[in-house]
């Protein structure tokens, strides 16, 4: 449990060795650390900085919109440290189809397959709870660790997107990746 504002949070989704929180106001510096973080800029393609008082807008915003979008803060389990944010964005409960995401800012948490208990964990949830059929996402061809994370959990290459973003001097292609929910159920 992490404690905040003299509550003590509780998890959402338990995992091994991490566990999913909801956002709150007080993890608004947390996500404007992860914004700025280099490495996320760089994964993300953001191009601009992001202050606190942007994040409380976002944060306001995050509710207002039939559940749009679901994100979580991602704590580890020994330390209670935030780690890291994953979330569904354009979630689409008539098609039953949403879009993940995951951001470790720190790279001293990555190699410790906490991307894709994380991963997993939202994969489950998504399928199970929120009674989803298609999980997708995109990501840089480039980005060979998260494309390992996102096979290793069932997600195919459905495709391209060919010079999708101008990023650091050049045009990047992205792949388009998903899970079906039968795929998950028969990987079981």
């Amino acid at each position: 449990m992490i404690k905040g504002d003299n509550l003590e949070k509780k998890p959402f989704i338990i995992g091994e060795n991490v566990s999913l929180y909801s956002i709150e106001k007080d993890d608004i510096d947390f996500l404007t650390y992860c914004n700025n973080s280099v490495d996320i800029r760089n994964t993300f393609f953001i191009n601009s900085p992001t202050n606190n008082l942007q994040q409380e807008k976002i944060f306001e915003s995050l509710y207002k919109n039939n559940l749009n979008c679901l994100p979580f803060i991602v704590c580890e389990n020994k330390t209670k440290n935030k780690i890291g944010i994953t979330a569904f964005h354009r979630l689409d409960m008539v098609s039953r189809v949403t879009t993940y995401s995951i951001i470790l800012p720190d790279k001293k948490y990555w190699g410790k397959h906490y991307g894709s208990e994380i991963t997993k964990l939202m994969i489950k949830y998504g399928f199970d709870t929120l009674n989803l059929n298609r999980i997708q996402l995109h990501v840089v061809v480039d980005n060979i660790p998260a494309v390992k994370i996102y096979e290793k959990n069932g997600f195919v290459k459905e495709g391209i997107l060919r010079e999708a973003m101008y990023h650091n001097d050049k045009y990047c292609d992205f792949f388009v990746m998903s899970i079906l929910r039968k795929e998950f159920y028969k990987k079981d």
